[in-house]
């Protein structure tokens, strides 16, 4: 019998959106979910960081095994990185 005192929490993955459906600001809204609680790099440590993010993607992409939803939301993690830096989660230019 199976034991239901604790609940089986689903983290959403890139599987349970429709891509046909998917926009950018959703990627980097599933991003910012995912990374919840986690520092972001600071303006100082990103142009050090962008390198290696940007090659890691490009060596992916080369791979084969890269879809275009998994691509786009790696390169929205790169976009929500960015603006981290330049303006932190709950700033006033980054509230919507």
């Amino acid at each position: 019998m199976a034991d239901h005192r604790y609940s089986t929490h689903h983290r959403p993955t890139l599987d349970d959106l429709a891509p046909e459906n998917v926009t950018t600001e959703a990627l980097v809204e599933r991003v910012r979910h995912h990374r919840a609680g986690e520092a972001y790099p600071t303006a100082e440590v990103l142009p050090g960081n962008l390198p290696v993010a940007l090659r890691a993607l490009c060596d992916h992409l080369l791979s084969g095994e890269a879809t275009a939803l998994d691509v786009a939301y790696r390169l929205a993690s790169i976009i929500d990185a960015v603006d981290g830096a330049i303006d932190p989660p709950g700033s006033p230019s980054t509230r919507h």
